[in-house]
């Protein structure tokens, strides 16, 4: 057996490990967290460490996905490198950047309860609101990455986990964020006691694995969910048991966080025509026509949140979050944090093409002109990167425009649309306008929330906008769009810039 030392974060922990055992078999096995966006199979090349002593040799995957200058500072893919006697790896730190969090952020320190903890649990983060029972107010938020990302940054990748042997570890993963969330609110020991009750909302799937559910039906067609209605439970939270809430799915991946925002945005109270899109890991799609809902679910949010994009990675320090042309010509962006940037976050990918499309370095079809754009020494913007905006956005649109359809609405009707989510609520509106990913209405009509799923959640612990909610999502027509005949050609249609 090798005697592994870790460290991350300060901390330092020592484990045991047979010869040829994965590096991040051994940092998961010991407790720690580390992200494998491609579930392990070495193409993301985002589980970087630093590993010392007896390994294995860098294979193809490795030589690929980390630079010569890297190799010689001792870092490997963590999904990749085996240990082969003692060694010491270093994990990087956690970094979470997230809208989910709650901009009042007012202090807590005196506030008294009855309380109730609103959880959304995101695919990549997971936020906890602390809200007053006695008049509804959310008063602080807090973010955390959510723990089942160590089995892939989609649901398709966890759900393909769950139907292996996986399905209590990503539960029990699923707990811990949502434990990790709440315990970052501030409480103390008195306000803890005064917790009444929990709520969580998500996507079908986030709801499934919290729960334990099997996922069969929603991995294959017709991609439902085993159960849609959850009766009252109790959850450990801060070290008490709670009563624990979880609002009915709506239907497919549609679930409870996209109820929460229509809670919130006045779908329900508004007799007008209205649109909005909560967009994350994964996206939803909702349009009103005043009287009737229908919403659905696109796969287009991995790549804004920097998912197959070669220098991708979600908006924390050193991302660009905008692009524009100086005096002379040149690109010069916005970072986060400042200093040269480590990578490109999703409203610096759209702010890139766009400006790109606009300035003849991308023509119509979406072809770069000059090959790769060097955006530092080790930052660029790909040919492949093109295509995967290409294909997040034409999803987007054709979503769109199948509701609308549906809901006999032309982009003109609607009186307001609403871009929501860790990743909606961050874009800039000319770059969603001007490369077609969203109906073409006027500006002044646009509005942006940050988290309308978590605010959503927040109003539903009260208890008759849960029954409100509850009587709700049954009403809602979800549609489905891989059975609509339209939804390729529109697809197809938006995939031109």
């Amino acid at each position: 057996m090798a005697t592994i030392k870790i460290i991350a974060s300060g901390k330092k922990a020592h484990a045991s490990a047979k010869k040829g055992t994965l590096a991040a078999d051994i940092v998961l096995d010991a407790g720690f967290f580390i992200e494998r966006p491609c579930a392990g199979k070495g193409s993301c090349g985002k589980c970087k460490v630093i590993a010392k002593g007896w390994l294995n040799k860098p294979n193809l995957k490795e030589q690929n996905a980390i630079s010569k200058k890297e190799f010689s500072r001792g870092y490997r893919l963590a999904c990749q490198a085996r240990v082969m006697g003692d060694a010491e790896i270093v994990l990087p730190r956690e970094a979470v950047v997230t809208d989910k969090i709650f901009s009042g952020d007012y202090p807590v320190g005196k506030l008294s309860g009855p309380f109730g903890i609103a959880i959304d649990l995101g695919t990549t983060t997971v936020a906890a609101f602390l809200c007053t029972l006695s008049d509804g107010i959310i008063h602080k938020g807090n973010a955390v990455l959510n723990r089942q990302a160590v089995f892939g940054a989609e649901v398709i990748s966890r759900m393909g986990s769950a139907l292996g042997s996986k399905s209590g570890e990503l539960k029990k993963l699923a707990r811990a964020s949502i434990e990790d969330a709440a315990s970052g609110l501030g409480l103390n020991e008195k306000q803890v006691k005064e917790i009444e009750r929990a709520l969580v909302v998500g996507n079908s799937a986030m709801h499934h694995l919290l729960l334990g559910l099997p996922v069969h039906s929603l991995a294959r067609l017709p991609f439902q969910p085993a159960e849609k209605n959850a009766p009252a439970g109790r959850i450990k939270l801060l070290g008490r048991e709670v009563e624990l809430w979880i609002p009915p799915l709506i239907g497919g991946f549609v679930g409870s966080d996209t109820l929460g925002c229509l809670i919130y945005l006045g779908f329900a109270t508004k007799d007008k025509p209205m649109a909005a899109v909560d967009l994350g890991t994964n996206g939803e799609v909702m349009v009103s026509n005043g009287s009737e809902i229908v919403v659905a679910s696109t796969a287009a949010g991995p790549a804004f949140e920097g998912v197959n994009i070669e220098c991708g990675m979600r908006a924390g320090k050193g991302a660009i979050i905008s692009a524009w042309k100086n005096r002379r010509g040149g690109l010069e962006f916005e970072v986060i944090g400042g200093g040269n940037p480590g990578g490109i976050a999703g409203s610096g990918l759209l702010s890139l093409v766009n400006l790109l499309r606009k300035q003849d370095g991308i023509d119509e079809s979406g072809r770069l002109k000059r090959g790769r754009v060097e955006l530092s020494d080790r930052v660029y913007l790909s040919q492949a990167d093109i295509r995967e905006v290409q294909k997040a956005k034409a999803a987007i649109r054709a979503a769109f425009d199948i509701l609308l359809e549906r809901a006999g609405l032309k982009a003109d009707d609607l009186s307001e649309l609403v871009l929501t989510g860790s990743f909606g609520a961050r874009i800039n509106v000319d770059d969603a306008l001007e490369l077609g990913m969203v109906p073409r209405v006027r500006k002044d009509r646009i509005k942006v929330f940050a988290n309308a799923a978590g605010m959503g959640a927040g109003m539903m612990l009260s208890k008759e906008s849960f029954a409100f909610a509850a009587a709700l999502a049954p009403t809602v027509r979800h549609i489905e769009l891989y059975a609509d005949k339209e939804f390729m050609n529109k697809f197809l249609s938006n995939m031109r810039l």
